[in-house]
């Protein structure tokens, strides 16, 4: 092939990749509409570093917030919701970065993004830091080079230290089970990163005056199984249908997958879901803890199953994948909440309602 062709087909590459992300992107507003919620985060933006002698746990997530107010959007509800919802794009355009996936296991791969209840809240949960938490862990779990891994870990301490320490756990099992090279720097780069964020964190906190009266590792602690023990006394199985889908229908094709790939590959993917069904005891947003501690993972693994020749790959696993991304379209869109079950009717309301002005 020639030079000019090379140049040729990677134009055309590089386009379609754009073009998958921008449908990825439609299809998550479509689905979901956008949360009028969470407006407490935007009055933060105005302010993010004001003393506070009884500050609400939610003040230790500077990252977001701060970013906003350097970037002047105090003054406009929408532009704060749409600039965290972008960081939930920013984490689909990591994903098509993979260089060693076809343009269909690419299109797989997003499609399974935009149907996992880790896009649902992103989009219904606006305002939140959990979009910036999607990026990060993807640009974490993903990131091959110490010197972008330990940013990566310190700026998570900076947005939602409970789940960060769970989604940094989940990394180092990870690239363990799944025989990453350079392992041992990696993992000293990431435990660098999050205690240099902590301390700084911590710190800033301190300087500015801002005193929380009860962080989230109080409250997870004065309100220990609240919600799962539910499940069983409670709306049951349509609950637990939300933290995965109908994604679980191809789960089983995954870990046999995996288990090519590196022996204890398979073995990794389920103790970074187990770990996030565990730190749903302690939570009162079910759905929401569990989508974002576990999609990562899952995703990261897909990603790595994909990568296998085919010959080598279970070949019941991209039609199994399709499957699950078809039910999950096919059926009702909602999410656990304080031990009940929530629609997207004022989500997607609320977006009928902006794009009719």
């Amino acid at each position: 092939m020639s030079t000019a062709d090379a140049s040729a087909t990677s134009a055309r590459d590089r386009l379609a990749r754009a073009g998958l992300i921008l449908a990825a992107i439609v299809a998550g507003l479509a689905l979901y509409g956008l949360g009028s919620g969470g407006s407490f985060y935007h009055r933060l933006v105005a302010a993010p570093f004001a003393p506070a002698a009884h500050a609400p746990y939610y003040r230790e997530s500077l990252l977001h917030v701060g970013l906003a107010h350097a970037l002047g959007l105090a003054g406009s509800l929408l532009a704060f919701r749409v600039f965290v919802l972008s960081f939930f794009w920013l984490g689909l355009v990591r994903l098509v970065t993979a260089p060693r996936l076809s343009l269909s296991d690419l299109a797989l791969v997003l499609a399974v993004a935009v149907t996992h209840p880790a896009a649902m809240i992103a989009h219904a949960w606006t305002c939140h830091p959990d979009a910036l938490t999607y990026a990060l862990t993807l640009g974490l779990l993903f990131a091959r080079r110490p010197a972008f891994i330990f940013p990566i870990a310190a700026l998570g301490a900076w947005n939602h230290l409970w789940m960060w320490l769970v989604v940094c756990t989940s990394a180092l099992v990870l690239w363990w089970t799944f025989a990453e090279p350079r392992l041992r720097p990696r993992a000293l780069a990431l435990v660098a990163g999050l205690l240099t964020g902590i301390v700084t964190c911590k710190l800033a906190l301190h300087l500015c005056g801002i005193h929380i009266a009860d962080d989230r590792f109080a409250a997870a602690a004065a309100h220990p199984l609240p919600v799962l023990l539910g499940y069983w006394t409670g709306p049951g199985w349509p609950l637990l249908y939300t933290l995965a889908f109908a994604h679980l229908v191809w789960l089983p094709a995954l870990l046999l997958g995996l288990r090519r790939l590196a022996p204890r590959a398979a073995l990794g993917l389920v103790v970074t879901q187990a770990l996030a069904l565990g730190a749903t005891f302690f939570t009162e947003d079910t759905t929401r803890v569990f989508a974002f501690l576990a999609g990562g993972p899952l995703l990261y693994a897909l990603v790595r199953a994909l990568e296998v020749p085919a010959p080598h790959r279970p070949a019941a696993l991209r039609p199994l994948v399709l499957a699950g991304v078809l039910l999950t379209l096919a059926a009702p869109k909602c999410f656990a909440w304080k031990g009940h079950l929530h629609d997207l009717e004022a989500s997607r309301a609320h977006l009928r309602a902006l794009l009719s002005r």
